[in-house]
């Protein structure tokens, strides 16, 4: 959904250059690679790409560590400086943007290393097991049935100069928004998410999926703008 957003912002040069290098691969698969190959041990240098851990009250300090943050930003880097790359470097470069930019945006995944990002936090949704890593990455969207339609229509709730805002590039500056929701998103009640809290946080949800699918089209702009 986070691609499917991006795409209503970019101009047809840039989606050209965008699949010129994806080949093949739509962008549905392009922002889903970097889970798809979850099961492949080749890749287990990039499990901890998708998140970074943040005492709770606590700011991001600027790290060496194999984060998402450090991940998303080398990635851009090294697309804005692809001449000597090769097509399939600048191709995984390009599904990792996809995906970790989707992730950033998700509070969990920039949330506490205690609970392991909510993975640790037992409950159930609608009276079945889950965690709440789960109900955020992809349980409201489905029972919800949020579509990408539903995340732009939230446009309306946004001044031109926030759209303008989410559009600047820094990604370590990007950690700071999805980290105010934490509250909202850890209020619930007796180990269960009822229909009060989904009803909440629903909006929460696409408007976060909006935010992303913002700077996503920000950031490929500026990689391929020449």
């Amino acid at each position: 959904m986070v691609a499917e957003i991006a795409y209503t912002f970019l101009d047809s040069k840039t989606k050209a250059a965008v699949q010129k290098y994806l080949g093949l691969t739509t962008i549905e698969e392009a922002s889903t690679w970097m889970d798809d190959v979850r099961r492949d041990h080749t890749y287990d240098y990039m499990k901890t790409w998708h998140y970074v851990n943040i005492e709770k009250g606590k700011e991001y300090t600027k790290t060496t560590d194999d984060n998402i943050i450090n991940a998303l930003t080398k990635a851009i880097t090294e697309l804005e400086h692809r001449g000597t790359m090769s097509n399939d470097d600048i191709k995984k470069d390009l599904m990792i943007v996809f995906h970790l930019t989707g992730d950033l945006h998700m509070p969990l995944h920039v949330g506490y290393e205690e609970d392991k990002g909510g993975n640790a936090i037992h409950l159930t949704y609608l009276g079945h097991k889950s965690n709440l890593h789960r109900v955020w990455d992809t349980e409201i969207i489905e029972s919800e049935k949020i579509t990408a339609n539903d995340c732009l229509a939230q446009q309306t709730n946004l001044s031109k100069n926030e759209i303008d805002g989410y559009r600047k590039i820094n990604v370590k500056n990007w950690v700071h928004e999805p980290r105010t929701k934490l509250n909202d998103v850890y209020a619930f009640n007796n180990d269960s998410i009822d229909l009060a809290y989904i009803d909440k946080n629903k909006k929460v949800v696409e408007m976060q999926l909006l935010i992303a699918g913002i700077r996503l089209s920000a950031v490929l702009e500026q990689i391929f703008k020449s």
